[in-house]
């Protein structure tokens, strides 16, 4: 028995017609194309990017803008004097080395076994997939090979929903003893894990593989074609991009640097996009986002303003050319992370004005959740709209139960605590706190708030107080109310006791599949000061 009789097609089981096959030299690596691992490369090494929902649009703008019309540019799509089709195209860019999104799979398992035996120092691989799986997997026709790759794939609705494959032959001559006719050539950015099994070749068995394919079935190793080669060799998977000129192409990138949290690049890669299209809202939301998980709240603002602005101007013209079909774009989002960054400015005015926009648009679409009210109560407390804050509070409680929200009701019920210590109602107060701690909270500040109010009820039992309207008395920012007890004029004191302040508010809300922020830090303390002294 050969060695690839006993390490390799002893292993497949019963070929059928429809199996194709495709080698790599090491098995640890995944089944992507080169034109993906390129677009990994080129996102910093982050494999996450396969997974974004615009990554084949990604891909196919690689396809365009850096390897087909470049390459037409330079006179490489004709042959015998003809326009060859972008898959004829890319098929003879790929055999001279450049990244494509072309995964050849040939009908024969010899073939894939030599390229899976190239290097000896680590085991390889060799794919094999079932065609006859229509599941997964779709024929292109000889018609709709003719058409553009943006026709055939037609990533509009976000994705394909099959892996394609045809069978096309590089039209000049390949050299005898290759065995490259009839390959199979599949496109899909990623091909379903559960589409495909798989050969280990172990890195002792290669040698002895490799020289049985030479000696006995006189394989020999790929020809180039001369014509592109440099073109296709400045194209290889392991160099830079050039610069694409795609507003999408930057906005995943974007996407990837914001997950790693490199918000400086993330939005370097979103101006790029604004500056290609710079009338798309959205474009100015995902940097505003940016900008504020950095801290410029200012530059922030600026571009959650334009994004209102164009969004705005959108929806106008799209009431005037009467397209109601289109999903109107739930605007709330960018008055709720403009009302944000406005409380992070201190303009708690203009905060408490964003928020209840947001509030208003969200009902339109059926959209009320908990922290639009926490926010906006943050907002209100701030003002010292204590009878509006409580009720954004009570809404927020209410609602907590109903939506999925990247808060819980411990941080609300931690805040209205503290806004009833402000308004003297000290029972209630306690209440609010206790049921934080019960639900959960351990932070200090809660349990530091629960135990000054229930000080400040000992001392003041069940005598005759009056509980002053909160004020600034200083600097310090830090509110002080005082609360005055009759007492005897031979028996004077004073009791400060510490509050710590509100839990932050909920964090930027986010879109084009992007997690929100990832919330703002909580606002200074107050001082209840009990006095003891004559009415």
């Amino acid at each position: 028995m050969t060695a690839i009789d006993r390490a390799y097609l002893s292993k497949l089981g019963e070929a059928q017609n429809s199996f194709v096959y495709r080698g790599q030299s090491d098995s640890t690596w995944k089944l992507y194309c080169a034109a993906t691992r390129r677009l990994i490369k080129h996102s910093n090494g982050d494999e996450s990017v396969v997974r974004e929902s615009r990554f084949p649009r990604m891909h196919l703008v690689y396809h365009r803008a850096v390897l087909l019309d470049p390459a037409r540019k330079y006179g490489f799509g004709n042959d015998s004097d003809h326009k060859i089709s972008d898959l004829q195209l890319l098929v003879k860019l790929q055999h001279l080395g450049a990244a494509t999104g072309l995964l050849h799979f040939s009908r024969d398992p010899l073939v894939a076994l030599w390229y899976a035996t190239e290097d000896f120092e680590r085991d390889g691989k060799v794919f094999i997939v079932d065609l006859n799986d229509r599941t997964e997997f779709r024929r292109i026709s000889s018609e709709e090979a003719e058409k553009s790759v943006e026709e055939i794939f037609d990533w509009k609705g976000g994705k394909c929903r099959h892996a394609l494959y045809g069978e096309l032959v590089q039209e000049e001559e390949i050299p005898p003893g290759l065995h490259m006719e009839g390959l199979s050539v599949l496109w899909c950015p990623l091909i379903p894990e559960d589409a495909v099994t798989s050969v280990v070749i172990t890195a002792a068995d290669k040698p002895q593989i490799r020289q049985e394919l030479v000696e006995l079935l006189d394989f020999v190793g790929p020809a180039p074609f001369a014509d592109v080669q440099r073109f296709s060799a400045s194209q290889g998977e392991t160099l830079p991009l050039p610069q694409i000129e795609d507003p999408e192409f930057h906005r995943i990138q974007g996407n990837q640097c914001w997950l790693q949290g490199n918000y400086a690049r993330a939005i370097s890669q979103y101006s790029k996009s604004i500056r290609l299209d710079p009338e798309n809202s959205s474009y100015y939301f995902s940097r505003g986002n940016a900008k504020s998980e950095a801290g410029d709240f200012g530059g922030a603002c600026k571009d959650f303003d334009a994004a209102i602005r164009h969004e705005l101007e959108k929806v106008k013209k799209s009431k005037e050319s009467a397209d109601s079909d289109k999903t109107p774009f739930p605007i709330w989002r960018y008055y709720f992370n403009r009302g944000n960054v406005r409380y992070e400015l201190d303009d708690f005015k203009g905060a408490t004005e964003d928020y209840g926009v947001a509030i208003r648009e969200g009902e339109k679409t059926g959209e009320r959740y908990s922290w639009f009210f926490l926010n906006r109560g943050n907002a209100n407390y701030s003002l010292l709209n204590y009878d509006e804050a409580l009720s954004d509070y009570e809404e927020a409680i209410r609602l907590i139960q109903h939506d999925v929200t990247k808060i819980d009701a411990q941080n609300i019920l931690h805040n209205k605590g503290n806004l009833l210590v402000l308004l003297g109602r000290f029972d209630e107060a306690l209440a609010c706190y206790v049921e934080s701690i019960r639900q959960g909270n351990k932070r200090a500040g809660v349990i530091c708030n629960r135990n000054g109010v229930e000080a400040i009820l000992t001392r003041i039992g069940t005598a005759g107080y009056i509980v002053r309207p909160p004020r600034y008395k200083d600097q310090s920012g830090r509110m002080t109310v005082e609360v005055s007890l009759r007492a005897n004029a031979r028996s004077m004191y004073t009791e400060f006791f510490n509050f710590l302040g509100l839990n932050g508010n909920a964090g930027n809300t986010g879109s084009n599949g992007l997690p929100g922020g990832k919330g703002f830090r909580g606002k200074a303390g107050f001082v209840v000061v009990v006095k003891g002294e004559e009415w």
